[in-house]
């Protein structure tokens, strides 16, 4: 009992120091995931959902925290707000992803991470964990060879909604997700669990997307998907979604399935996250006849430089 007592304690002090670091949901994860996200995850590399993301064919590594850190035992799963409004969308401008208005948040968050884990591998373990000695740590942020949101949902972060976004009570699916892995055990023996409601009847998401992408619950054929094409997709976007694409006016990924969810609609709330919200590099619009008339490396670099979008390149 005494030991149980401990490890809470010593999961509070996590909790409340990476609050104080700005990350607004944590929660403790096992290191392997649940058998419905292995099902899922295998199915949708059989059918080729991935698209040319090649990066994600490491199973073994996604289902497994252990096969990238020998020696894990649970996984930190955190979550950030990144929620901003969107201003009228004028007459030839295009949207931008909400989560790429400003600076990337890849080593806004990574800065954090690696804040969060020096704070635990300087805690005293001797009265917590035998055989212990030293907390080792690996931390991730939307890069690494994990199934994010699978991890998030088994750490009581949210529930993995039929849009396949995490979504949370707090703050909707506006979250930016990292993972700490550790090799001491801090999560409960029972996946935690949700006490809100979940999606129910409502497919709203699916009878949104302008592309179909979402062609069952929680599964989405990436190659259809506007986010993709515009972002991770490095060839030519197919005619047949060309136009749907200039339809919806979205330059760089798309929230369309986000906007619709009622969870969402009711947690619109603002992120206090300075950091993610200035400079608003790209912001939530750019105009067409400005992103035309970029016509070298050099120039986009000078535009977008420290933004997400220098993911797609010019």
């Amino acid at each position: 009992m005494r030991n149980i007592l401990e490890i809470e304690r010593l999961k509070e002090k996590i909790i409340h120091h990476a609050k104080s670091l700005g990350f607004d949901l944590i929660g403790f994860s096992p290191v392997k995931v649940q058998d419905k996200h292995v099902k899922t995850y295998k199915n949708w590399l059989l059918k080729h959902y991935e698209g040319e993301m090649f990066y994600m064919q490491k199973a073994d590594s996604r289902l497994n925290s252990t096969k990238i850190s020998p020696g894990a035992k649970s996984v930190i799963a955190l979550a950030v707000n990144y929620y901003q409004p969107q201003e009228k969308l004028p007459s030839g401008c295009g949207r931008i992803a909400r989560y790429a208005y400003g600076r990337d948040y890849h080593k806004i968050i990574k800065k954090k991470l690696k804040q969060l884990e020096k704070y635990i591998q300087q805690i005293d373990l001797k009265h917590v964990f035998q055989n212990v000695s030293a907390v080792q740590t690996r931390s991730y942020v939307d890069t690494g060879p994990l199934l994010e949101r699978a991890l998030a949902e088994q750490a009581g972060l949210g529930f993995i909604g039929k849009n396949s976004c995490l979504i949370s009570r707090e703050f909707g699916s506006w979250v930016f997700l990292s993972e700490i892995i550790v090799n001491i055990k801090l999560h409960n023996r029972n996946f935690a669990e949700q006490n809100f409601r979940f999606c129910g009847n409502c497919t709203k998401c699916i009878e949104s997307c302008p592309t179909k992408a979402i062609i069952a619950p929680g599964i989405i054929d990436a190659r259809k998907c506007i986010s993709y094409l515009t972002i991770e997709n490095k060839k030519p976007i197919p005619k047949k979604f060309t136009k749907i694409i200039k339809q919806t006016k979205r330059i760089f990924g798309c929230d369309i399935c986000q906007e619709v969810c009622p969870h969402n609609i009711a947690r619109q709330k603002q992120t206090i996250h300075s950091e993610l919200t200035s400079p608003k590099i790209a912001g939530d619009q750019q105009n067409f006849k400005k992103i035309f008339s970029i016509k070298t490396d050099q120039q986009f670099l000078n535009t977008f430089a420290g933004s997400p979008l220098m993911r797609a390149k010019r």
